[in-house]
């Protein structure tokens, strides 16, 4: 390992980077800023061991061929479906990431938040009655709906986010479930035993589990039907847990009450992203809300979650210095 001062590092999207992590970096490496377009990228990786992105470039083979010198890729996500995964391991890279730390995770809200917020702009229609006002109406018969507590909400997923989705349905008092294939969870009170039961009881859907490569298309034609007509689907984990073709059909034919999505599949690809089913029917259905991938973008989940990243990677470093201020 190189001495402090000596490694290179690159940040491809540096906006409100906090300047104490980027101090941090300077301290032991060599900092170079983007933001980069994907031509640029592929002309500055050449001579950099060290990586950092969020999620608005796609790090394939074709990077990974000008990356030589690259062992880490630091990425504060709890996904990694933005990195050629099996690339980075022929290669010996170290990805340090957000999975796997659940402790520090719990102290995260934003992505909590931020479904929560989906969740109220599509059964509160939100969006419909603001496009309204917009073109000069005032008429809220248009836009009636139903008290939270009158809807079963279920939970993909019980890990950190799926248990901050249920306080604040308690707060709501609504009632939930949740299917989740952790056994230490299988005596919970308000536990599913299979994916069937739990899609056979709610009306509203909320996706809380992390993509790997068994469950591409988990939610799909097949168990989906299982679903009550009218059930409302809030995603913030990724677009490719679900068929999102079945999806766009369902929403046109009124079979669902409304998708609220934060993700889509092939997401960062702006041609893959165009060709998207629900981008295709965004303009034509008022029973969709789609946002660009910002549960996880505020400012102090931000900055939390890079400093941590930042850190883990330190720990990495043949140094001897012991001397890093503590995480905030």
């Amino acid at each position: 390992m190189e001495g402090p001062g000596q490694m290179k590092i690159l940040i491809t999207e540096p906006l409100d980077f906090s300047n104490e992590n980027l101090k941090l970096l300077k301290e032991v490496a060599e900092v170079k800023i983007g933001p980069f377009t994907r031509m640029e990228l592929i002309k500055e990786i050449e001579d950099m061991e060290v990586l950092i992105l969020r999620l608005n470039h796609f790090i394939d083979r074709e990077v990974f061929l000008k990356a030589d010198n690259l062992q880490y890729i630091l990425t504060p996500t709890t996904g990694l479906n933005h990195i050629d995964l099996e690339e980075a391991a022929a290669r010996n890279i170290e990805i340090i990431s957000l999975i796997g730390e659940t402790e520090f995770l719990a102290t995260i809200p934003s992505t909590g938040e931020h479904t929560w917020a989906l969740l109220l702009s599509l059964l509160r229609k939100i969006p419909q009655g603001f496009d309204h006002v917009k073109k000069g109406g005032w008429e809220r018969d248009q836009f009636k709906a139903h008290n939270l507590c009158h809807y079963t909400l279920g939970l993909l997923g019980f890990g950190r986010v799926g248990k901050q989705i249920a306080e604040y349905a308690k707060v709501f008092k609504m009632p939930f479930v949740f299917y989740d294939i952790n056994p230490e969870l299988r005596d919970h009170p308000n536990a599913c035993n299979s994916l069937e039961e739990l899609l056979k009881k709610i009306d509203i859907l909320s996706i809380h589990i992390p993509l790997n490569d068994q469950n591409s298309q988990f939610l799909n034609g097949s168990n989906l039907t299982h679903l009550k007509r009218g059930t409302y689907i809030v995603n913030t984990s990724r677009g490719e847990l679900i068929d999102e073709d079945y999806i766009a059909e369902a929403l046109k034919a009124k079979e669902l009450g409304g998708y609220a999505t934060d993700v889509l599949a092939n997401e960062i690809i702006r041609e893959k992203r165009k060709e998207n089913p629900l981008m295709k029917i965004a303009a034509t259905v008022d029973n969709l809300i789609i946002t660009p991938h910002i549960a996880g973008a505020t400012y102090e989940s931000m900055w939390k979650t890079e400093e941590f990243v930042i850190r883990k990677w330190l720990k990495n470093l043949d140094t001897s210095n012991n001397t890093w201020p503590k995480m905030r």
